[in-house]
């Protein structure tokens, strides 16, 4: 099974795709595009998840925390106060925090 989407770039990254992707390939191009930085986030949140847990683990009050948080029972408006917006302002600070760390660890390498 397979869903149609819609797409509108911006007309300066629509003229550079079609002058740098031929006609037939740019369905191809598009869904391995999606596929690899779909694969990169989820391994960059696999990531943070382990240093989280690694930080939670050299911590008593944060583990005590999490443990709570594990065994507290879902419930439909849990999530009545999410912003999407604030949560996705903070990720990109934090993502920008973790980037530094990850060159240093590569130079390092």
């Amino acid at each position: 099974m397979s869903n149609q989407v819609l797409l509108r770039l911006p007309d300066d990254l629509a003229t550079r795709f079609a002058q740098l992707v031929a006609p037939r390939q740019r369905g191809r191009f598009l869904l391995d595009l999606l596929r690899r930085e779909l694969e990169r986030e989820s391994s960059e949140l696999k990531e943070a998840a382990k240093h989280l847990t690694e930080i939670e683990a050299g911590n008593p009050v944060l583990a005590a925390e999490a443990g709570e948080w594990l065994e507290s029972p879902l419930a439909a408006d849990a999530d009545d106060g999410f912003d999407a917006a604030v949560f996705e302002s903070q990720y990109r600070e934090a993502q920008a925090l973790h980037e530094p760390r990850k060159a240093r660890t590569e130079e390092g390498a």
